[in-house]
């Protein structure tokens, strides 16, 4: 009880002002929201207490996120000095072609104000061709690495981060890293114990560091040149569970096999075959230190279907059987 009234009296702490673009990540606007939700109130009650958050836009009409989901705002463009920050939520490169002109004068207009923005998945492009990422450290998704670091050659993205913070800009990848984001925003202003609350009521296990990659070894390959073994690798890396081919990943690069061998053999000094089995091998490693799943699920899960056989390639690649390697608190 004394919890709910000194909840009451308080002032919201964080204060949220969330624009959409067209055809924006429902997943990334609704990690960041909820985390804000369950860390606002006490117990289940979600009244927006120590936290608020307004979804504003300059028509109230509603938006269409990218998996069809509409939201409808409902406020219109406020002064952006009554929000601790600006969320620009992006989604489909092709929705931020789209986007109204008064959205991007209220952000302009933020910015001039020193509000602090923050950039959501692909929100990052709109903030770097307003130029306000000269210079500056991005978090980026590591499947738009490279063509963002086409587009902007002064502008560094970052995706060994899970979001940057860069002179009161902040940039994540979207997706579920924007729980992250949340979580350290109430943590920053809320404290540790709202943190915890979002967590247990989310049903989450931790909350990551800012410096957890978003996906492991990944940096090995992100400033591989060549598109063609780009697309091929990718193609790897997200088909990690599955026994693909070389002929499956030439065809996915637009090439042809001997091409993609000889390709590979340039850029990565190994087969497609042999790169192939190191990632798996890799993925499986991380899994080992960072899971408790047993060693046939990690094998199976790696594309192994004979966990013997996984293991003779683990201790070829690391030199110990995968049962030596576990850390015991895994």
């Amino acid at each position: 009880m004394a919890d709910e009234k000194n909840a009451q009296n308080q002032a919201p702490q964080l204060k949220i002002g969330f624009t959409l673009a067209p055809e924006f990540t429902l997943l990334a606007f609704t990690g960041f929201i909820e985390t804000l939700r369950q860390a606002a109130d006490v117990g289940d009650r979600s009244r927006p207490i120590l936290c608020s958050w307004t979804v504003m836009s300059q028509d109230l009409e509603l938006i269409k996120s990218s998996c069809g989901v509409a939201v409808k705002p409902w406020a219109v463009f406020q002064d952006p000095r009554q929000f601790d920050y600006i969320v620009l939520v992006g989604g489909l490169l092709s929705g931020l072609t789209r986007l109204p002109d008064r959205l991007l004068e209220y952000l302009a207009e933020a910015a001039k104000k020193k509000v602090p923005l923050i950039g959501l998945c692909t929100a990052s492009y709109v903030f770097a061709q307003a130029k306000l990422l000269e210079g500056r450290r991005c978090g980026i998704h590591w499947y738009h690495y490279q063509d963002f670091k086409k587009r902007f050659p002064n502008v560094v993205p970052v995706i060994d981060e899970l979001f940057v913070e860069d002179r009161g800009l902040i940039t994540s990848p979207g997706a579920s890293v924007t729980i992250e984001l949340a979580l350290h925003l109430v943590g920053k202003y809320l404290g540790p114990e709202r943190v915890l609350k979002a967590l247990r009521h989310m049903i989450l296990d931790w909350h990551r560091p800012v410096t957890h990659p978003q996906t492991p070894y990944l940096n090995d390959y992100q400033d591989i040149v060549d598109p063609r073994v780009r697309r091929a690798v990718f193609f790897m890396e997200q088909n990690i569970n599955s026994p693909i081919t070389c002929e499956e990943a030439a065809e996915e690069a637009g090439i042809s096999t001997r091409q993609l061998e000889r390709l590979f053999q340039i850029f990565l000094r190994k087969s497609p075959a042999e790169y192939f089995r190191k990632l798996r091998l890799r993925h499986a490693d991380w899994l080992l230190h960072n899971t408790r799943k047993s060693i046939t699920d990690i094998a199976q899960e790696c594309g192994f279907t004979d966990s013997s056989h996984f293991a003779k390639r683990y201790k070829e690649l690391f030199g110990s059987p995968p049962g030596q390697t576990r850390t015991p608190e895994a």
